[in-house]
């Protein structure tokens, strides 16, 4: 820290009225220990302050979980300081100065809302960005902001294809750069098609024990949400369950529509690891057997581990 932001954080530490505690999530990526080491000046600068260490999974981008609706995956520096200390005078608040047609509108929201905000530390337009965003996760628990550094992560910027600073970007699909209109966004968030919702959303919803409503959302338009097939085939096992439980259901009140999963399942089969393909084939087998039976005999008879193929065997025979 430079001794212009070590005293922004003796400031804050003065102006807080409690402890609160925040997450660094370590991963084995090579910027968590450079996170971990801001974490630990950050307690000793700001003794209210307590972070509690967590491990997450091998390839997960390292974070800072200021509360379940915002994650900073940032060292914050330079111009990114203000907004993380605003970040945690609102935890300590607990409610944000925005009222009016604003936070009616806000208030409406009911589904899971994704927020990603791309900024860099030598961003003038940055700070007021972000700040503009994080009033907006106190009053509505579905919507949730990441704050990613494109200096520290620039395999994320490259990824959502960044070109400037600051970026707003909505359920991997509607974006802003530079100055941001807050009611704009705001409408976009009330009135978005649920069907555009991005895969953090919908894994949200399935967190929440919601994996009935997600089933409804698609049955009631007749479609399978794009970002519904990243949830079937995700590494982590109780995001595939649940996303399996929302395909039974599918299964059992439209064979028709679960049908459609078929082809983008096949394509996607190749390229994960066994246990997923496993629970694909799982899916597979519960579904009606001239639109499977052939596929699933391809996967017998290919080139797989033995498991898979046991899977098979045991998803013809329920078809049989």
């Amino acid at each position: 820290m430079t001794p212009a932001e070590k005293k922004q954080f003796a400031v804050l530490n003065e102006r807080l009225s409690k402890e609160i505690q925040i997450e660094l999530i370590q991963t084995d990526h090579e910027k968590s220990p450079v996170i971990r080491q801001f974490c630990d000046e950050l307690v000793q600068r700001v003794p209210q302050v307590r972070v509690k260490k967590e491990q997450g999974d091998s390839g997960e981008i390292p974070a800072i979980q200021v509360h379940n609706g915002l994650r900073f995956q940032a060292i914050p520096a330079g111009t990114e300081v203000g907004p993380f200390i605003e970040a945690l005078q609102l935890r300590d608040a607990g409610t944000a100065p925005l009222e009016g047609s604003a936070a009616a509108q806000l208030r409406k929201i009911d589904l899971p809302t994704h927020l990603v905000i791309y900024v860099s530390p030598h961003c003038k337009f940055c700070p007021g960005a972000v700040q503009q965003l994080l009033p907006l996760l106190t009053l509505n628990p579905n919507i949730r902001l990441t704050v990613v550094d494109v200096m520290h992560f620039p395999e994320l910027a490259e990824k959502d294809n960044i070109q400037s600073v600051p970026t707003l970007i909505l359920e991997d699909q509607f974006r802003w750069t530079g100055t941001i209109q807050l009611n704009e966004i705001i409408e976009m968030m009330v009135n978005r098609d649920p069907s555009v919702l991005g895969p953090a959303s919908l894994e949200m919803l399935l967190k929440q024990g919601k994996a009935g409503q997600l089933a409804e959302m698609m049955l009631d338009k007749a479609e399978i949400f794009p970002a519904f097939y990243e949830l079937l085939i995700h590494k982590k096992w109780p995001v595939r369950l649940g996303a399996m439980v929302v395909m039974e259901e599918i299964i059992a009140k439209n064979p028709d529509l679960a049908v459609q999963t078929i082809n983008p399942l096949r394509q996607r089969f190749d390229e994960v690891d066994n246990r997923v393909k496993g629970d694909l084939v799982y899916i597979l087998g519960q579904m009606a057997p001239k639109e499977t039976t052939s596929l699933l005999e391809s996967i017998l008879k290919g080139e797989y581990a033995a498991e898979v193929k046991e899977a098979a065997r045991e998803a013809l025979e329920n078809l049989s």
